[in-house]
């Protein structure tokens, strides 16, 4: 069965490494798999696969939007297509969290006891997921296995109780915060849906929260974790600040429970400019405290 090339995509992504940069360029086959070489004036590349396959392209002395031309080959198939030659931006991280929801989805004390998965238990979450206090332990474990490793633990309400239950792992985690592996993020003690609690109820929940991530867990969290709360009082971020905190993160807001990308896909084609609001910005209380915060587009189901 012979190849077809069915298009060719010049990308601003990168492979390889931070002093070795590889442009990716992507091309698409129909047929079996085959090598995809590319090359052209300063250009090389090679790779193999089927259906999209990326190939990361060496270019010589290469001079952000310069178009580059090049000769695509798969099998027996070519095509000629352009380069745009594109800088190295970004490097991102993926973290490792998780967030669970007591009261709205369950209680407490059920999303911190053990579950009973092949048998049926009292909770109504999906058998694939774990309870809390066996997530916190799987991240522990894999973390001191594996030097690399790092993720965040964000809410006290799942935290507190493991570590009254699980004194002996209380060195572990100052281990990996010393390391740099894990960061207690929130600085509240849960995730609270300010536009449903009065002044008093928030204040304490921040009180309480930063106190034990700070004073008796060991940690420095700056950035209200707020990801899944349905709604924001406006004096919320004059609070975050008040209490020492720089900054916010939330999914959930103006749009859509799944972000206006999700909810705009088909129109938006995957546009956040649906928005019209920048998804970073200083927000302000009446008050004129405020934090730096960060809107999700494509909420944290993105991942």
């Amino acid at each position: 069965m012979s190849v077809a090339i069915v298009s060719v995509e010049s990308t601003d992504l990168f492979t390889g490494t931070e002093d070795a940069p590889r442009q990716v360029l992507r091309v698409t086959l129909d047929g079996p798999p085959a090598r995809v070489a590319v090359t052209g004036p300063g250009v090389s590349g090679e790779a193999e696969g089927a259906g999209v396959v990326e190939v990361p392209l060496e270019i010589a002395g290469p001079v952000p939007g310069a178009e580059l031309p090049v000769v695509v080959t798969a099998g027996g198939a070519r095509a000629e297509a352009v380069v745009v030659v594109a800088e190295p931006g970004w490097t991102m991280f993926l973290v490792s969290h998780f967030h669970y929801d007591p009261v709205w989805w369950n209680t407490q004390a059920a999303y911190t006891s053990p579950w009973e998965l092949l048998s049926g238990d009292a909770t109504t979450r999906p058998l694939w997921e774990r309870n809390g206090f066996a997530l916190v332990e799987a991240h522990l474990d894999l973390a001191l296995r594996d030097p690399v490793y790092k993720f965040v633990l964000a809410e006290i309400d799942y935290l507190k109780p493991y570590f009254d239950v699980h004194p002996e792992r209380r060195a572990d985690l100052r281990l990996l915060m010393e390391r740099g592996q894990v960061e207690l993020v929130g600085g509240t003690y849960n995730e609270p849906n300010t536009n449903l609690t009065g002044a008093e109820v928030t204040i304490r929940n921040i009180v309480y929260g930063i106190g034990y991530q700070r004073d008796i867990l060991g940690g420095d969290p700056a950035t209200a974790w707020q990801l899944d709360a349905f709604g924001h009082d406006p004096q919320f971020p004059g609070y975050l600040a008040a209490a020492g905190l720089t900054g916010s993160a939330w999914a959930r807001g103006p749009f859509h429970q799944w972000g206006p990308i999700q909810k705009n896909f088909r129109e938006a084609k995957d546009d956040a400019r649906v928005m019209q609001f920048p998804s970073e910005f200083e927000w302000i209380a009446p008050s004129g405290l405020g934090v730096l915060t960060h809107f999700m587009p494509h909420h944290y189901s993105a991942g």
